[in-house]
């Protein structure tokens, strides 16, 4: 009984929540090239890049970015989720 508590909580815990979120919309549209870890594949390596970068990268839409048509709140919770992957 403590135990699902103890996971309603998290799960209603804004912060746990954009970091699913910013692993759902990764595994979506960034795991592809990027590595399901961010570590590899035919993009450039990006775990652990700063939230900032990652946000600026994905506004700029390089290709083939540019076909990703993320929304604010996707590119803020991808951008987080790739910030707290290690390198």
């Amino acid at each position: 009984m403590i135990r699902a508590i103890l996971v309603a909580i998290a799960f209603s815990t804004p912060g746990f929540v954009a970091a699913a979120e910013g692993a759902t919309v990764y595994a979506k549209s960034c795991a592809h090239c990027h590595g399901a870890d961010g570590k590899a594949g035919s993009g450039k390596p990006i775990a652990g890049e700063a939230a900032s970068f990652v946000k600026e990268v994905v506004e700029f839409h390089p290709p083939p970015m540019d076909k990703m048509k993320l929304s604010v709140a996707d590119t803020d919770a991808v951008a987080k989720y790739v910030a707290g992957l290690k390198k």
